[in-house]
């Protein structure tokens, strides 16, 4: 059999070209496909369901003392409760970007808020999935759904929707029954959410769902009818038991 001899030019140029080939599919091995990164992330804890973590799975939380939409957490307390900010900001999947903003709080320095609640997290939350900070001096874990939530302005705890718009109820409503109807019910227009998801210490076996005279849905809270109070026109504002005594802010302990 007749042997053929390769020129050695072009034999070292197959051989550096198998060599490039071989380096590059090692290469290609190597590479390792990231999971995408997000300022926020939605997690869901078998106790809390639904929950708000940042870019490390650290729980995120809302203070009930920021019911106009301003931090109230200065100087001390943001050694214990950091302000969460993201310059680049990105929502994971499941949550709406428009839901979060930027605020500039009274020290200068930026902060993200989520439904207009200011976002924190909790010093002692030393590892991705810790909740530590629930129901502690006014903080509550961050949820997406919530139905209800907290406001506080230093005078008690009460209730508002998940937007921070004040709930009230009327002295003269029965249990299970509302008694506002007709122009009272245009001024003082009925709560209705459901499922209800509330913070801890509420129970959702309090809110109960109604049928009005009108047909209209209603939420009851411990049996009375909510309401909303149509003057009050931005979060955070308590004007409705100025303008009629007999519905008051539905204070809860």
């Amino acid at each position: 059999m007749k042997t053929i001899q390769l020129p050695s030019l072009m034999l070292s140029s197959m051989l550096l070209i198998g060599s490039l080939f071989f380096v590059a599919c090692s290469k290609d091995d190597d590479v390792v496909s990231e999971e995408p990164t997000f300022s926020v992330e939605l997690k869901t804890n078998n106790t809390f369901g639904k929950m708000l973590v940042d870019d490390k799975g650290k729980t995120l939380y809302f203070l009930e003392k920021d019911v106009d939409g301003t931090s109230a957490c200065s100087g001390g307390c943001l050694n214990v409760w950091p302000i969460f900010f993201d310059e680049t900001f990105t929502a994971g999947p499941g949550l709406e970007a428009n839901l979060f903003a930027t605020i500039t709080r009274a020290d200068g320095q930026k902060q993200t808020t989520y439904k207009g609640w200011p976002l924190y997290k909790f010093q002692q939350d030393t590892k991705a999935g810790d909740i530590l900070g629930d129901n502690k001096n006014g903080f509550f874990l961050a949820k997406p759904d919530y139905s209800v939530f907290f406001g506080n302005k230093g005078t008690g705890r009460y209730l508002v929707d998940a937007l921070g718009k004040t709930l009230y109820t009327f002295v003269d409503d029965l249990d299970g029954t509302s008694n506002c109807n007709g122009g009272c019910a245009a001024v003082w227009p009925a709560f209705f959410t459901e499922p209800p998801i509330v913070p801890t210490p509420l129970k959702s076996s309090d809110f109960y769902k109604i049928t009005r005279t009108d047909s209209q849905f209603q939420v009851t809270f411990v049996k009375k009818p909510v309401y909303f109070f149509s003057k009050d026109e931005v979060r955070g504002d308590v004007k409705g038991t100025l303008a009629n005594p007999k519905f008051t802010v539905l204070s809860v302990n």
